[in-house]
């Protein structure tokens, strides 16, 4: 037996609620509802299902969302504006044979939810259960075989789906009354901060003509992550190229990987705060240029609008491509070849719509090692 389902007899007297609710499409949203929406962990489908979340606070203003989030994600929620109650989890609470389940289950069970949103694109048995007792009549979630009960409005994927994840979501919008005009990628970030954030960056980077590109070096979304070496090889490529500072940026838990990464970077601007995902991300959005492989932040820039060059190894699947977007290009990398510079920097010039070609561009004798030369495309398999 399943482990979903041992767990679902076993406590079965918080799920009933759930089950006997009934719902109708597009009429399950209204002013009234009281929206459950559950975080799965990965940033990038909770990035993914966020458009979906701001059409319908700016569609339903009076309707009331609570977060049921991963503790790492919780700085970045608060501040949205778009949570009535944020509520964290660790990944000790999920296990089912703690009591702290339970409780969880039976917190969740007196929010007196309509909706409850599993927001992730793959199976989450555990998190739909949560929704299952949450007393949500429309539980919506990922689709797959052990579903059901958990999840009762599935996003399921088309025959041979390659899409770019990030729009998968919009096959549910007519279901829900929503057209895809009401949709915007962008996190809802606090605008006071952003603007705390781009006079810092004005204040250690002042000449406006000198670009600030950011770099992730972490693990890429399917596990895979290139040599520092090579990474910090080309960033010496693009700092021949362009007048530009570099930051190094990633996820939390990739911490020493990038100060690895960062002992080797000479025009890192000092005095920038990065200590915070929160801070990570109103900086990412102030970068001129991101560069990074298949990382969480590389798909937070694409929906944020920064310009983004994505270098994917052949792990790298068509899904996790953001097709259709002219501030965003992927170079693939494969291993044993090597990519020449003048590739990367046609990227770059179609993703920052032409700004190499202005006064950006350092015009100089090439150094050693300068736009000719390859950047090699050695990896590193597995994770930090």
């Amino acid at each position: 037996m399943a482990e979903h389902k041992i767990i679902s007899t076993l406590m079965r007297p918080f799920f009933n609620k759930g089950k006997e609710g009934s719902f109708t499409l597009p009429g399950a949203l209204s002013d009234a509802s009281r929206i459950l929406c559950i975080d799965c962990g990965d940033l990038s489908d909770f990035l993914f299902h966020m458009p979906l979340l701001t059409a319908i606070r700016h569609r339903y203003p009076g309707s009331k969302m609570d977060f049921l989030v991963s503790e790492r994600h919780a700085p970045l929620v608060v501040p949205s504006g778009l949570a009535r109650h944020c509520m964290t989890y660790t990944d000790g609470q999920l296990n089912p044979w703690r009591p702290s389940f339970g409780n969880l289950l039976r917190k969740l069970g007196a929010g007196k939810y309509d909706i409850a949103l599993v927001m992730s694109l793959s199976p989450q048995p555990r998190l739909e259960l949560a929704a299952l007792a949450s007393g949500a009549s429309l539980r919506f979630g990922p689709s797959h075989v052990d579903s059901w009960p958990g999840v009762n409005f599935e996003l399921r994927p088309r025959k041979d789906d390659d899409r770019y994840r990030g729009d998968r979501l919009q096959d549910v919008l007519p279901f829900l009354g929503f057209a895809r005009d009401e949709l915007n990628s962008r996190w809802p970030l606090p605008l006071e901060k952003l603007r705390q954030m781009a006079q810092q960056v004005h204040f250690h980077k002042p000449n406006p003509d000198q670009m600030l590109i950011g770099v992730d070096p972490g693990v890429g979304k399917s596990g895979h992550v290139f040599a520092l070496e090579n990474i910090q090889f080309l960033v010496r490529q693009l700092s021949s190229q362009l007048v530009c500072k570099i930051l190094p940026l990633g996820y939390p838990g990739s911490e020493d990987r990038l100060q690895k990464f960062e002992a080797s970077i000479s025009e890192i601007p000092v005095g920038l705060q990065r200590d915070t995902l929160l801070e990570m991300v109103l900086l990412l959005a102030q970068c001129d240029l991101f560069v990074s492989g298949n990382t969480d932040f590389f798909h937070f820039a694409v929906a944020q609008g920064v310009p983004a060059i994505g270098l994917f190894a052949k792990e790298d699947g068509s899904e996790w491509m953001p097709r259709g977007r002219p501030r965003a290009q992927v170079v693939k990398v494969t291993k044993g070849e090597k990519v020449d510079i003048e590739t990367l920097m046609e990227a770059v010039e179609k993703v920052t719509e032409g700004r190499t070609s202005t006064a950006s561009t350092v015009i100089t004798t090439p150094l050693s090692g300068g736009p000719s030369s390859p950047i090699p495309a050695g990896d590193e398999p597995g994770h930090d």
